[in-house]
């Protein structure tokens, strides 16, 4: 899995559970087996099974066809890996706990796979920018980010037009991952200890943090149980997973849990 972390546990036990669904209980499992075409590419799925191959995703639901071309890669140099016929591929949603699965054929997989291949190895081929962009090595030198930077007929979109808006934000979208290329590399130079102009380095305190048990016992025998709780959080997720761990009813203090106010994210619909 990319991420670096992972605020909620239960999206996790989410992921299981769906898992556990699709396989069952008894099933092998591969965790993060790295797949492989044999001088072509390779990569590590989250997880596969016997026909099934699962990899984990963050963040908003992809618009069809999401990450098939990711799948099918994984699932491509499984099948040849294991001499099947099919697999079935699934994007586990973690954020919005939704499942998106899709059976892909040896014959489909190749078709994909070695067209992507054969069009990224071809020297007339030029790059074509697209809401995977951000992941990509080239993006602080690839001109398919940039081509329109130039032009003065960019900066006159009328914004107020849903239309142009539109537009507009997908040029928007594209800028913002150079942009943050060019970030990430200008960090990198001024840490290696270069120069740049006009720009520093400032330094940020990290986060504190102390062990709860230890602050328990130094502290709770002058401050008492209700002050000692008035300084802490209840990670909830946690809460639920001791619970069921010990014991079979469920949580009693369901009733007394609050929710935030959900919240949106804006994501391309193609």
């Amino acid at each position: 899995m990319a991420y670096k972390a992972i605020s909620d546990e239960r999206l996790i036990d989410w992921a299981i559970e769906t898992v556990h669904q699709v396989i069952g209980g008894e099933a092998l499992v591969q965790v993060e087996p790295r797949l492989e075409l044999k001088g072509k590419y390779f990569g590590y799925a989250d997880l596969v099974s016997g026909d099934h191959v699962f990899d984990l995703k963050s963040g908003g639901i992809a618009s069809k066809p999401g990450y098939k071309a990711q799948l099918a890669g994984y699932a491509l140099a499984y099948m040849e890996d294991t001499f099947r016929d099919f697999a079935w591929c699934h994007e586990l949603y973690i954020d919005s706990q939704y499942h998106r699965y899709y059976k892909i054929t040896l014959d489909e997989a190749r078709k994909l796979v070695h067209g992507i291949l054969d069009a990224h190895l071809d020297e007339k081929s030029e790059p074509s920018a697209c809401c995977f962009c951000k992941w990509c090595k080239h993006a602080l030198t690839c001109k398919a980010l940039t081509e329109d930077i130039d032009e003065e007929d960019m900066k006159d979109f009328n914004l107020n037009n849903p239309e142009e808006l539109a537009e507009a934000l997908h040029i928007a979208r594209r800028y913002k991952v150079w942009v943050e290329a060019v970030e990430k590399e200008a960090k990198k130079q001024l840490q290696d200890g270069k120069q740049l102009e006009g720009w520093r380095l400032q330094k940020r305190s990290g986060r504190e943090a102390i062990n709860i048990k230890q602050a328990h016992e130094e502290l709770y025998s002058k401050m008492g149980s209700e002050k000692f709780l008035e300084c802490c959080t209840m990670n909830i997720s946690k809460l639920r997973k001791i619970w069921g761990e010990h014991y079979d009813d469920d949580l009693p203090v369901e009733e007394f849990i609050t929710r935030s106010r959900d919240t949106v994210a804006m994501v391309e619909d193609k």
